[in-house]
């Protein structure tokens, strides 16, 4: 029997509560080993804390901030804030300290929770930037301040909090009262908190289970930040609200070993994952033996042909499926007990995917589904399926969601996931919402079957002095597909002819440097040697035969290290932060449009 509808997150929670009861709800990893949370210990911890939130004074529709890494103190932290009539706000754990006082003050927050020492600094360390901040909660380690609590502190200041409060507060919570504010990632200017109703969680929790058909027998293993709306919406909510266990992964660098160790049945990603799992095979593939390669070659050549009766769910010719059963003996099953040899569901968004990974993937009897979202609509807006999928495009609109494209080319939603605006910001709010249409900013198509394609996100595309406007995410995704290249960002706005920003990819070419006899050298004088440079050259004028002229990158430089969140390139999904590459590289920039000036002049002369 299908529950009803609940009316808030609280009651979404409670409702699989009293249906799971004893069954595992959560799992973590502790010491080296997996220790499981039932659906009755983690609702009694949510209410432990949110009595201990009321207790300090936490009043309706407040916020509470939350830097964190992924953890299940997290989703409790989540839940627990709003069962006491709160909203939570998470702030990224990777923020600088400036950065996160502002969100903190800009939210208004009187009571925040950090993770660690490290994040506790942040908010101490200049006290006049957050008048309003209280209290601070601090899971790993001890009480150092007068307005700090430790957890084990803050979670007995509840204990004589009458539930029926408690119940008063959560039962007061309508569908359009705000769940949490989710601040964006603030890539041009300061970052503004996209305030998200609870209405706006039921209703896209509720389509991503109906679209995958989710339920008791799944588990998913989390490993994206929770703080981002991707995973919390996308991911989290739709997992409780189907009742399955969620493992927590320990690190994307722990991943590998987490996945054979759960060994999920749905994973969520994102592109930059799969280019590494990618980029992975092909140097494990270059490095094996001449009978290794040819059979690997072999089985993707097998992928290839049965791709379009799978596409098609069609039976496959006799020969074919004899081929392709013992491709999957061979490489296959091989390739998919890297991902725990279970996953069914493996969705992936939060940035342009590669087409020809998607396919290469497809090849080796892996089906990846790429979706497309955005805060501002809570997470995913379409969405490929089991039953529809298309490489190359994210699918279609979730039911109910309406998408048109404007006259610009930007696509526009409305329906029920639209959030209900910028925090204290109604003119950044009018400016995003016109008429009830969400101004999402990026540029998109349909194809003949009302799969939605994304062109490019409007503000990135390059508009060059010759007026051709270029879309660098569908040249760069050409170009990390090339095992040589790692990552790259296309560069040219206001300029004559486009040039680029590359990453090569290290182990691969060590490999080549072996084949071809020569020292590789190390990673920051690769841009000045010959072999290496007239390599990726060579790759890049490959992908150029492919683009139109105005399209084609004329030069580029060798970067001495990966762009990452850590360095302040990518934002917590993984996309590039191109304003803060430009401004980063400019003397490199600066260096390819100057030469090639020179040399323009001197053929001038000559």
């Amino acid at each position: 029997m299908d529950m009803a509808e609940p009316k808030n997150v609280v009651e979404m929670f409670l409702e699989q509560v009293r249906r799971r009861g004893d069954a595992s709800a959560l799992r973590y990893k502790k010491d080296g080993r997996w220790i499981g949370i039932s659906w009755n210990e983690w609702a009694a911890e949510v209410t432990r804390l949110a009595r201990s939130l009321l207790k300090l004074g936490l009043r309706p529709h407040e916020a509470v901030t939350l830097a964190c890494q992924n953890r299940h103190e997290w989703v409790t932290i989540d839940l627990a804030t709003q069962m006491a009539g709160a909203m939570l706000v998470p702030i990224y754990p990777t923020l600088t300290g400036p950065e996160a006082r502002y969100i903190a003050a800009n939210c208004e927050a009187r009571i925040a929770i950090v993770e660690n020492a490290t994040q506790l600094a942040k908010l101490l360390d200049d006290p006049a930037a957050t008048p309003k901040l209280e209290k601070i909660i601090v899971i790993d380690g001890a009480a150092t301040d007068p307005r700090v609590l430790s957890y084990e502190q803050f979670r007995r200041v509840g204990e004589g909090v009458d539930d029926a409060a408690l119940t008063e507060r959560y039962s007061q919570i309508g569908p359009h009262d705000i769940a949490t504010l989710v601040y964006t990632s603030g890539t041009t200017g300061q970052p503004k908190g996209a305030m998200l109703t609870h209405d706006n969680i039921l209703y896209v929790s509720e389509a991503v289970l109906k679209i995958f058909e989710i339920g008791p027998g799944d588990q998913v293993l989390s490993l994206l930040p929770l703080s981002h709306v991707y995973e919390r919406a996308g991911v989290f909510y739709p997992s409780m609200r189907a009742g399955i266990e969620i493992c927590f992964a320990e690190s994307i660098e722990k991943l590998a070993a987490n996945l054979v160790e759960i060994r999920p049945t749905i994973l969520c990603g994102v592109p930059r994952v799969l280019e590494k799992v990618y980029a992975g095979i092909n140097e494990k593939t270059a490095k094996g033996s001449p009978i290794t390669k040819a059979i690997f070659r072999w089985a993707l050549g097998v992928g290839r042909k049965t791709a379009p009766y799978r596409l098609e769910k069609k039976p496959l010719p006799a020969a074919l499926a004899v081929q392709h059963r013992i491709a999957k003996a061979l490489v296959y099953d091989k390739i998919s007990a890297r991902f725990g040899g279970r996953v069914r569901l493996l969705a992936v968004a939060g940035a342009p995917m590669s087409r020809e990974i998607s396919e290469f993937f497809f090849h080796l009897n892996i089906l990846t589904l790429e979706g497309y979202g955005m805060t501002e609509c809570c997470a995913p807006a379409t969405l490929n399926t089991l039953q529809h999928n298309r490489f190359g495009t994210v699918g279609r609109a979730l039911p109910g969601l309406q998408i048109k494209i404007a006259d610009d080319g930007e696509i526009l939603l409305r329906g029920r996931s639209v959030f209900a605006g910028y925090f204290h910001l109604p003119e950044a709010t009018a400016e995003t919402l016109i008429d009830g249409w969400l101004h999402t900013g990026d540029i998109g198509e349909f194809d003949p079957d009302g799969m939605l394609r994304i062109t490019d996100r409007k503000k990135d595309l390059i508009v060059t002095s010759g007026g051709k406007n270029v879309a660098p995410q569908k040249i760069e995704n050409m170009l990390i597909v090339d095992q040589y290249i790692a990552q790259a960002v296309v560069i040219g706005d206001e300029r004559n002819f486009l040039t680029a920003l590359i990453v090569p990819a290290v182990e691969t070419l060590a490999q080549y440097a072996k084949e071809k006899g020569f020292a590789l050298p190390d990673r920051a004088a690769l841009g000045a040697c010959q072999p290496v440079v007239e390599l990726i050259r060579a790759r890049v004028n490959e992908v150029n035969q492919r683009l139109a002229k105005f399209e084609t990158i004329k030069d580029f430089r060798l970067l001495d290290h990966d762009l990452t969140q850590e360095t302040g390139e990518l934002t917590p999904t993984l996309k590039v932060k191109r304003k803060v590459v430009r401004e980063k590289f400019a003397d490199l920039i600066d260096q390819m449009y100057a030469e090639a000036k020179a040399s323009r002049a001197k053929e001038g002369e000559a």
